[in-house]
């Protein structure tokens, strides 16, 4: 690393990181810590152009309360080592952002550490790392990553099952963009920031062009930061600029290149966004387009169209001069050497030389920048120098000109490999395709062949499968008539005895009148089954209601038919049931009225309270005192193959079934296991239970 400290210091975060990382137990996340450093990371992500010292205190103050407190989160953990690495990225500080994306990488190849965000923060380490190597003219090792990263289709796919950290993938995404742009307008075929004309191989003219064509598209989707947004303007910007300058009609894309600007202008201008770095960049960008010589006797007809091209060299020269002042006010000693030797350049192409010779001053008296820290501008400073004759010391001289070509032949060489590693890749590209269409061909001729046997045999799959369902359908119909003729079977038996009852003559009106009511409780049993029964009948409709109302409504509902001595009670409760009420109004009203007929004397009780076992469960019982029922009795009394037949418990046969009915709606629309039972001896009264969904929150 450039400085010992930062070695330190990262050794100790990746020593506590590991440490953390190597117990079996994971500590619980608490959410005002983890509040604490998601906050801290995004200060530090939002500040990453505008204050980088104030980026890269967040980002360690938030990787220390990670390794402190939350060492399991590790999507805090990365998303703070993503920052610093792009806050050393800025000061170039190149060996401590390459240790921060190498702490990354560590973690999302670790499958037992792999997070919600390691995909899209894996994705941002490979981008700042091929900003490293561009910067340092590595191209084809950068090429060959970028490669790598490749399709960001993934990252749209995985944007929106995560849409709570969706800047993160726009982020990559944009990134993805402005590296791409960046690699082949500023990197490749000499396309330095210069004032010289603008040289592009056809190939690179393409690939841009594809590069643009798929930016436009997606551009409108992408939301992130301001910053992100400023700094993909001008990817773009310079793209459509460097096109219009090998361009035969310049006008439309150097048009788009401005339209860019002016919006990335609009942005900078707004309350709270003004920021050196991005202001300094479109100074600059403008400076580079009334400075290039590729437009010739075009530049006027230009200027006509676009009043903001700069086209007088005091214009130019002023803001050159902005833009040097401005990246000198900024950390970043890669932009400083760049604008120190673009302004430069310019200024002794227009004659300029003193004003050359002071910014080639500046360059050699800033001391943040190093040797092979950017090698196309360090090239170009040493040419400048060369030609402003700055110096007459030929020792001197002799350094600057062996530097010159030293740097010259490493940037050429790592040219040559780029475009050898291109080739490559196209020509692996074009064996795929190759491979592809022959078995695509061989496929197609396998699928022929088989056609015949694929229809005969999806034919007689279709046949089976028809005579399946018609077999079904027919069990179906069999066993919906024997599951009425059941029921009315049962009917029968409920109801034979009212009928009996009403032919006696010598019957007293009192009696009379509770048979009657047992015989049209009967009827709206009936008719309830069969609304619950048919498609388009009663559908369930599930609400939280309280137990006490339903439960007072169903007893306000049923004829006492012995008030002198039997008492009915509702306990109290205050329990809230989810279901639905008028089922279950329903179901209260049958076994409080059954309960009612099968007690000379006593009571019977209505009382809820929330299941000692689970709390998702309401356990409502109806309790009497009355004959109760012996075990053959109770094992079927909620059975419809098995009418009930003695004498004792008339009225129970199909008022049950229905019981049984809306307890099982209630389990198969709330999921909750829902059922009903029962407890009874022969003369010690019966109680029903019931368990009903309770009221979550």
């Amino acid at each position: 690393m450039k400085n010992p400290r930062h070695l330190l210091v990262f050794s100790f975060y990746f020593l506590v990181f590991l440490v953390a990382c190597g117990g079996k137990e994971k500590a619980p996340l608490d959410p005002a810590c983890r509040a604490r450093v998601d906050g801290l990371n995004r200060e530090a992500f939002l500040e990453r152009y505008r204050d980088i010292p104030r980026s890269l205190d967040c980002a360690r103050e938030a990787l220390t309360l990670v390794a402190d407190s939350l060492p399991a989160y590790h999507d805090g953990r990365l998303r703070a080592c993503n920052n610093l690495a792009y806050a050393f990225y800025m000061l170039d500080m190149t060996d401590s952002a390459h240790a921060y994306l190498d702490s990354v990488e560590h973690i999302t190849q670790n499958s037992q550490l792999k997070t919600q965000n390691y995909e899209v923060e894996h994705t941002i380490a490979q981008l700042t790392r091929i900003r490293l190597l561009q910067r340092e003219c590595r191209l084809a090792e950068s090429y060959g990553l970028l490669h790598d990263v490749g399709d960001i289709n993934a990252l749209r796919r995985q944007r929106h099952r995560n849409s709570s950290n969706a800047y993160l993938y726009d982020f990559a995404r944009m990134e993805y963009y402005i590296t791409s742009l960046t690699l082949n307008y500023h990197y490749r075929n000499d396309a330095v920031a210069s004032s010289s004309g603008t040289e592009l191989t056809p190939d690179t003219r393409d690939q841009m062009q594809l590069i643009l064509d798929r930016v436009e598209k997606d551009r409108p989707s992408f939301k992130c930061d301001y910053s992100e947004n400023i700094a993909l303007n001008y990817a773009i910007a310079h793209s459509y600029y460097r096109l219009a300058a090998v361009s035969a009609d310049k006008l439309p894309n150097l048009r788009n290149a401005f339209d860019y600007i002016c919006e990335s202008q609009r942005i900078v201008d707004m309350p709270g966004h003004y920021c050196d770095y991005h202001q300094a960049n479109l100074y600059q960008l403008r400076a580079f387009i009334g400075a290039d010589t590729s437009w010739g006797d075009d530049l006027l007809r230009l200027h006509d169209s676009l009043p903001l091209l700069p086209v007088s060299v005091d214009t130019v020269l002023d803001l050159f001069r902005l833009s040097t002042d401005m990246f000198f006010d900024t950390p970043d000693p890669y932009q400083h050497l760049g604008a120190v030797v673009a302004a430069a350049e310019y200024c002794l192409r227009v004659g300029d030389t003193a004003q050359a010779e002071d910014y080639y001053a500046m360059a050699l008296a800033d001391t943040s920048w190093r040797d092979g820290m950017a090698p196309k501008f360090e090239a170009m400073l040493y040419d400048g120098l060369l030609n402003s004759q700055l110096s007459t010391l030929n020792p001197q001289l002799s350094y600057w000109y062996s530097r010159q070509i030293s740097l010259l032949s490493f940037i050429s060489k790592n040219e040559r490999e780029d475009v050898l590693l291109q080739r490559r890749l196209e020509s692996s590209q074009s064996r795929n395709l190759f491979y592809a269409w022959a078995a695509g061909i061989g496929a197609t001729f396998v699928i022929i062949l088989t056609l015949l046997v694929f229809l005969l045999r999806r034919r007689s799959v279709r046949l089976r499968r028809e005579t399946l369902a018609l077999q079904q359908a027919q069990r179906q119909d069999v066993e919906r008539i024997a599951n009425v003729e059941t029921c009315l079977s049962v009917l029968r038996h409920d109801i034979n005895p009212f009928l009996s009852y009403l032919q006696n003559k010598n019957l007293s009106p009192e009696l009379r009148q509770e048979v009657l009511g047992q015989l049209l409780r009967t009827f709206d049993n009936i008719k309830n089954w069969t609304n619950l029964s048919i498609p388009s009948g009663l559908q369930f409709r599930a609400e939280h209601f309280p137990f006490d109302e339903v439960a007072a409504s169903a007893v306000a509902q049923c004829l006492n038919p012995r008030p002198d001595t039997v008492r009915v009670v509702v306990k109290p409760s205050g329990i809230t049931l989810w279901g639905d009420r008028l089922l279950v109004e329903i179901l209260l009203r049958n076994l409080v009225a059954n309960a009612l007929q099968h007690t000379a004397e006593g009571s019977v009780t209505l009382a809820a309270e929330a299941d000692s076992d689970d709390a998702r469960f309401v356990h409502i019982t109806v309790a009497d005192t009355g004959t109760g029922m012996d075990a053959e009795t109770l094992e079927n009394l909620f059975r419809a193959d098995k009418p009930l037949t003695a004498p004792t418990h008339t009225g129970h046969g199909f008022g049950l079934i229905l019981c049984r009915y809306i307890i099982k709606l209630h389990d198969d629309n709330t999921l909750r296991g829902c059922r009903i039972w029962a407890e009874s001896h022969p003369g010690a009264g019966t109680v029903m239970h019931l368990h009903l969904a309770a009221l979550t929150h």
